[in-house]
């Protein structure tokens, strides 16, 4: 109690440093504060925009070298689009969704990319094929403008509101429903086309740039598009052809060494009407050319509430038991990049605050240092009457974090008012920010975890603070101060 007496009365003594360097680290606490509660406000907001409108809380994909997300290779080649690989035996595999603990709902999605042309008009888009029933149960944040979405797997195609306005502003006319919408897509050297008829218009509750282009459709139209066929799911699944081993042992002429000659009539051999009736059996081409109804590129859940992660691991667990060749994503990952750009935001802001933090600590020890020099005398005469290093050190201890956490408490208590008067929300104007902070109003978020997190931070840099001061202040010798006086 006698060392906080003293540390408290030397605090008060010297005013105009207290409050020079008080200010300073009161003011650099409230920054922080109020940027990590609109950073809060981000994460919270890109969460609920994703998980609500287009991920759900958890993704199960194809097991991939390649990181996918919902709208493609996250690593993508520039000179050609790369398909999303489908989920093996997903027909298998879905049996055990009903059963799942932690599973509200869930639904499958066929993934793909294509340039959209209406009349004029021409964009590009991400494309998902869904099954209407569930999918809008999953993605709750998607309003219906207008249409059935059961239409939808009768060959229809939703358009994004944005994407509706573009193209009848391209063509001066309202889109009529039924009418051709062509979607086409440049993959592994070929081109395919693919027609769909216009079923309706959404919208996204929380606008964001990637939902901007987002085209729901049948999902016989997207495989089609992206060649979910059976000849190339069996060609894909396959894996390596066989080759032959050859070991240094291995003799040729072993090779043939069970062939024998053999005689042919002189009719049996190929004629042009042979030829032509061969060519003129399709029936395994068309067999391998038919679109996979079974092949999706994911499957997205919706959790019961605050069971995130335990559906992961639920579905962790029963894809290793049951020896699935999937990926179980979080909605993050799902997202890819589009929702990544807000934690490389803060990651980089976080870096700032390092900085911000070493600043600070270097200006408390440097006026510790000096307030250290300045009180020489008073520090011998503490040990000349029989002050050890142990009650100098203490006394340093106290002061650095008596005035820097009480600063950084009237900095968090600044910093929450100044949330507090923004609470009604910062609007967003610009259409990166949006994207970045998921939603077009900001709104600073206060949360207990937030407020011990900067204090613990603030307790920190006082201790770091006071370790040099203090090894200068236990040097001074009584010795030395009575030789000077």
């Amino acid at each position: 109690m006698l060392i906080l007496k003293i540390a408290f009365r030397n605090i008060c003594r010297n005013t105009r440093k207290t409050i020079l360097l008080g200010t300073l680290i009161a003011l650099g606490m409230a920054f922080l504060f109020f940027a990590n509660a609109v950073f809060e406000s981000a994460d919270q907001g890109v969460r609920t925009s994703f998980v609500n409108s287009l991920t759900g809380d958890v993704v199960l994909a194809s097991e991939s070298d390649t990181p996918f997300s919902l709208f493609g290779n996250e690593i993508p080649v520039i000179d050609d689009y790369e398909v999303i690989p489908s989920i093996p035996g997903y027909a298998d595999i879905s049996e055990s969704f009903p059963s799942l603990g932690y599973a509200q709902s869930y639904t499958p999605v066929v993934s793909g990319a294509a340039g959209v042309e209406i009349g004029d008009y021409r964009g590009s888009s991400a494309v998902f094929g869904i099954v209407p029933e569930s999918y809008f149960d999953v993605c709750r944040d998607i309003e219906i403008v207008s249409g059935n979405p059961a239409d939808i797997s009768e060959g229809g195609v939703f358009l994004c509101q944005s994407i509706k306005n573009a193209a009848e502003k391209k063509l001066g006319r309202a889109l009529e429903a039924g009418e051709e919408v062509m979607l086409s897509l440049y993959s592994d050297g070929s081109f395919k086309i693919r027609k769909g008829k216009y079923a309706g218009c959404h919208r996204y509750i929380n606008q964001t740039a990637p939902f901007d282009a987002i085209i729901l459709a049948d999902p016989t139209i997207v495989r089609g598009l992206i060649d979910y066929t059976a000849g190339n799911l069996v060609a894909a699944g396959s894996g390596k052809s066989e080759e032959l081993a050859v070991t240094d042992d291995f003799d040729l002429d072993t090779l043939f060494a069970e062939s024998e000659d053999t005689e042919k009539a002189q009719d049996e051999g190929f004629s042009l009407d042979r030829i032509e009736s061969i060519l003129a059996d399709t029936t395994e081409r068309d067999a391998l050319a038919q679109v996979s109804s079974s092949a999706w590129s994911f499957v997205l859940f919706k959790a019961k509430d605050g069971q995130e992660r335990q559906l992961k691991k639920e579905l962790s667990v029963l894809a290793r038991d049951r020896h699935w060749n999937v990926e179980i994503k979080s909605w993050r990952k799902g997202a890819g990049l589009s929702a990544q750009m807000v934690f490389a935001l803060k990651a980089a802001f976080n870096v700032g605050i390092l900085f911000i933090i070493i600043g600070a600590v270097l200006v408390i020890v440097n006026a510790l240092v000096i307030s250290v020099l300045e009180r020489s005398y008073e520090i011998g005469t503490m040990r000349g009457i029989g002050a050890g290093k142990p009650f100098i050190s203490a006394l340093f201890i106290a002061e650095s974090m008596m005035l820097t956490l009480t600063a950084a408490t009237i900095g968090i208590i600044i910093g929450a008012v100044a949330a507090a008067l923004f609470s009604g929300g910062i609007a967003l104007h610009n259409d990166l920010l949006i994207t970045m902070f998921g939603g077009d109003v900001l709104r600073p978020v206060v949360t207990f975890k937030n407020i011990l997190l900067h204090f613990a931070g603030a307790a920190l840099v006082g201790a770091l603070s006071w370790i040099y001061p203090v090894s200068l202040a236990v040097k001074i010798q009584p010795v030395t101060i009575m030789g000077r006086g």
